[in-house]
């Protein structure tokens, strides 16, 4: 739903209590398997003046870097990231101002407060990589579909009108759950094993969510437990 990009800059839009730290910590443990891989974090300051050289700053130092031969395809992927502290709600407004960051990831309390992990708004987080020409045209077709579910979801405020509707709410529901994973950094906390799901059985299991493929399985099945496979496995199914 929101494709990093290989030496790119990453923007992490998070309220106070999304987990905004074990967030970033499990990003930088997944893309540390390459050889000397540099993560960069600029703390934004509040809005102010300030934030369009902030911004700059950040590049700067990125493009710095990436001169010195840290750089896709050599000893590693710069990877920027924009971080900053709660000073507000995050609006649309707000979002729209970090329009030169490829990848921008909105994370969510309300969802944290849901209890799914990580809290990622996919309705408000976005990335230039989730085209066809970039991902392929199945996997951004699904994103649409997946994005037009969750939009249900909230908009009805999960009271179905007809059989149909309960349906498609309750395979919503899946979804969502589906994108609430252990993390490995967490482990000491949550006393559960940090899973990978590749992003083909992401995919995969994304779409037989919504195809109805699993319709006999209840939410809350889907949420911590990895992929469909591992879930399925677990239950004995």
């Amino acid at each position: 739903m929101c494709p990093l990009i290989a030496g790119g800059s990453v923007a992490i839009a998070g309220d106070l209590g999304a987990g905004i730290t074990v967030v970033m910590e499990e990003i930088v443990r997944r893309l540390s398997s390459g050889p000397a891989p540099v993560s960069m974090f600029v703390v934004m300051p509040p809005p102010s003046a300030h934030w369009p050289r902030a911004l700059n700053d950040g590049f700067s130092h990125a493009e710095e870097l990436k001169k010195e031969g840290y750089s896709e395809g050599t000893v590693g992927a710069v990877q920027t990231f924009f971080v900053r502290g709660e000073d507000g709600p995050w609006t649309a407004e707000r979002l729209a101002a970090l329009a030169p960051v490829d990848v921008v990831i909105r994370l969510s309390r309300d969802l944290g407060r849901a209890k799914i992990y990580p809290t990622v708004d996919v309705l408000a987080s976005r990335s230039r990589a989730l085209d066809a020409l970039t991902v392929g045209h199945d996997h951004a077709e699904l994103a649409e579909r997946i994005r037009h579910a969750i939009t249900m979801l909230r908009a009805t405020d999960a009271q179905p009108q007809s059989d149909a509707d309960r349906v498609a709410l309750e395979r919503a529901r899946k979804v969502q759950n589906f994108f609430g994973q252990p993390f490995f950094v967490a482990e000491p906390y949550t006393k559960r094993p940090g899973s990978y799901v590749s992003r083909a059985d992401a995919l995969r299991g994304c779409r037989e969510i919504l195809d109805g493929s699993h319709d006999d399985l209840p939410p809350e099945v889907f949420h911590f437990n990895g992929s469909i496979g591992d879930i399925r496995s677990k239950l004995g199914t």
